[in-house]
């Protein structure tokens, strides 16, 4: 059986399963009788309006979508025209932008393509793109870096000062559940966890991959299927280099990042979580097995304080929470991690 990614679902959920399973058929696809919009070729068939209407609305305003959603009143009025305009010099600049919708063609396409279409799309066309992903970067390189430090003061001597090893202790205990194992036990999970968040590290340090439109990041690229999904990941694909996933046709040593899903969100400290989340997948735990998802949410919330230490050491959540912990050396759980159970 071919190795499935592991998908994070617009719910926050992370489940093995196709790239492209939920994308529709193509008779879901929008499609318009009649040209829509301004000039002489429109035709405006209230029908065809509200399709363009409702389209135009689900798409993000960083892609051409407007700020302010339009009525899906069939008529196309000034909003509407001035949707339309906006979308085309945002998707093919002042050149392209005609203010016309017409069946099968570009402007169409393209809104086909946002919404449903596995078409590549070059991220490097987008310059929004990248600077909001480098500013999460920044936020993501702190946590590995605080939950290093934090872990080499756990695994530093006792001494009579205490320097902050009790701290560090104490925030693995929360999130991995170190106390329950016996010093020997401890000081190797310990080891095993510090090599988890070193092999972070050195995802922010891979070399590009230009035909996918890297985006000077590391492992982290602009999912080019079409995606509606937030994010996903190879298991262990960080030591799967050279690899390509069968269906797509995608390298397997990436982390992909949606491009309608992850990049329409706006908290940095949301998408910091979610790419710290990924990296667990992506790196696997240090004897190859894989970090998957025993449970959702922070240490204080039920799914993950039924888990057993190895699970908790085998779940991507733990990674991610325990980092933001470090970086923010606050243990108030923040409002965008939500509990959930998982299921296969």
């Amino acid at each position: 059986m071919a190795l499935q990614p592991i998908i994070m679902h617009l719910d926050g959920s992370c489940r093995k399963g196709e790239i492209g399973s939920s994308l529709p058929p193509t008779d879901q696809l929008v499609s318009i009788d009649q040209p829509v919009g301004s000039g002489f070729k429109a035709k405006n068939l209230a029908v065809d309006v509200r399709t363009i209407q409702e389209s135009l609305n689900k798409i993000a305003p960083m892609h051409g979508g407007p700020k302010v959603k339009l009525d899906v009143d069939g008529k196309c009025g000034p909003k509407t025209n001035k949707a339309i305009t906006d979308f085309q010099v945002q998707q093919f600049g002042i050149k392209g932008a005609d203010g016309l919708i017409e069946p099968g063609k570009q402007t169409i396409q393209r809104i086909n393509q946002l919404l449903f279409s596995s078409l590549p799309v070059d991220p490097t066309t987008n310059e929004k793109i990248r600077v909001q992903l480098i500013a999460h970067i920044g936020l993501v390189a702190k946590a590995i870096h605080a939950a290093q430090a934090n872990l080499m003061l756990a695994l530093g001597p006792p001494s009579t000062v205490d320097l902050g090893r009790g701290r560090a202790i104490d925030r693995l205990d929360r999130h991995f559940a170190l106390n329950a194992l016996n010093p020997v036990q401890r000081e190797k999970a310990t080891r095993d966890i510090l090599n988890v968040f070193n092999l972070y590290q050195q995802c922010l340090l891979l070399p590009p991959e230009l035909e996918l439109g890297f985006l000077g990041t590391g492992a982290f690229v602009a999912d080019p299927t079409g995606d509606h999904r937030i994010a996903f990941a190879f298991a262990n694909g960080f030591f799967r280099k050279g690899e390509i996933e069968d269906r797509r046709k995608i390298p397997m040593d990436r982390i992909y990042l949606g491009r309608r899903a992850f990049f329409a969100l706006t908290d940095s400290e949301l998408c910091a979580f979610i790419m710290l989340h990924e990296m667990a997948h992506f790196v696997g735990f240090p004897d190859k097995s894989y970090i998957l998802d025993e449970g959702r949410g922070w240490f204080t919330d039920d799914t993950i304080k039924k888990l057993t230490t190895n699970q908790r050491l085998h779940n991507a959540d733990s990674y991610a929470a325990f980092a933001t912990e470090c970086r923010t050396a606050s243990a108030n759980k923040p409002p965008y991690v939500k509990a959930s159970n998982t299921s296969r």
